[in-house]
């Protein structure tokens, strides 16, 4: 990116340019106050860097040009050449426009006529002033580099920023993909078992599909609910698994009242709570039960635990998370949104469940 746009507007760079003379003529006056006490400050003097420093400012839309041009540049060498000649050039335009405000104003004033003498003056203190000018071309330019820079560094942070958030937003919508086709099959397959003996439960479970479908395209919009809504939702899918199992399937709520309010990613606990009736109790004959509790720690988590009571397993929490992608995706997509603020916990062993802790922070995340 180059300074298109001026980083100042020209009527501020014309009183800043003023604003700096008027200090420069300042410490003369010092200068010339303390070391020599019979001399006389004359306004003259003052005039002098007023003028010198105003030109800078009423050249500053020229200046501004021609440092972005050089700005283009590639090449090192072409770019010191073109600051060299720019300088230059820009330099004996600002001796040109500063000794016509300076003797001009001598000269309207009365202090001092525009003679022959003025223009020998003016060319024998060319050089030294032109390097003076080549300074302070130096200078600005240094300041714009960094103010270019700055711009270039800033934009970078705010691009990255940017794309790092549709990245994450992309991602998390993927996952949510792949966790709603998992749960719909599932729960058409109970429709479908129930057509063959109970026609009006079916039925009742398709009402209720429905409205679980909402909520699933409505959280399109946002990956963040109240834990509220979340357990709402989970209430109707397990509606729904409680009619597939009968009486076979027991389900415990334990809810802090604060807790509810937090804000969490949105089908969270449908995995967990899927896995749950999967792996603890489906594939035996006896009673299962799961528990789902929740609760603030210290004020800065919110701590989710999915419990079963089913057989468990010996296998390692790596192991048990490549066996289904439910698990998986909730893990991926606590880390996606919190990073290591998050936290997933998967605990089982034989004849005592699976248990699924998940510690999702009280702030929302800046995704």
């Amino acid at each position: 990116m180059n300074l298109r746009k001026p980083p100042i507007s020209w009527g501020i760079a014309i009183l800043i340019a003023i604003g700096l003379g008027l200090l420069w003529s300042l410490r003369d006056y010092l200068f010339l106050l303390y070391l020599r006490e019979n001399y006389q400050f004359e306004w003259p003097r003052l005039w002098l860097h007023v003028a010198n420093y105003s030109t800078w400012g009423i050249l500053f839309p020229l200046v501004h040009h021609w440092i972005r041009r050089t700005q283009e540049h590639q090449d090192r060498y072409r770019l010191i050449g073109s600051i060299l000649l720019i300088g230059f050039g820009l330099s004996v335009l600002h001796e040109l426009v500063s000794n016509i405000l300076f003797f001009g104003m001598l000269h309207f004033t009365g202090k001092e006529l525009i003679s022959a003498d003025t223009f020998r003056h003016i060319f024998r203190a060319l050089p030294a002033a032109l390097i003076s000018r080549m300074v302070e071309f130096g200078i600005i330019y240094t300041i714009y580099s960094a103010i270019n820079f700055q711009r270039k560094l800033r934009d970078q942070r705010i691009a990255m920023a940017e794309i790092q958030s549709q990245l994450s937003g992309a991602q998390l919508n993927a996952l949510r993909l792949q966790l709603q086709p998992h749960f719909l099959f599932n729960t058409l397959n109970t429709i479908s078992a129930l057509m063959e003996f109970d026609k009006k439960e079916a039925q009742r479970i398709v009402s209720r599909l429905g409205s679980l479908l909402r909520v699933v395209l409505d959280q399109e919009k946002s990956n963040l609910i109240p834990l509220r809504e979340e357990l709402e939702f989970i209430q109707n899918y397990l509606k729904i698994e409680q009619t597939r199992f009968q009486d076979r399937l027991e389900v415990e709520f334990d809810i802090e009242e604060q807790a509810q309010q937090v804000q969490v990613p949105s089908l969270i606990l449908q995995p967990l709570v899927e896995n749950a009736i999967k792996h603890g109790f489906a594939s035996q004959s006896g009673d299962g039960k799961i528990t789902i509790a929740g609760r603030i720690a210290d004020g800065q988590q919110l701590l989710l635990e999915v419990r079963d009571n089913g057989k468990g397993s010996t296998a390692e929490q790596s192991a048990l998370l490549k066996k289904g992608i439910g698990l998986q995706n909730v893990r991926e997509r606590l880390s996606l949104l919190y990073g290591e603020r998050a936290g997933f916990g998967l605990q089982s062993a034989p004849g005592e469940g699976f248990v699924v802790t998940l510690a999702i922070p009280t702030q929302k995340p800046t995704l």
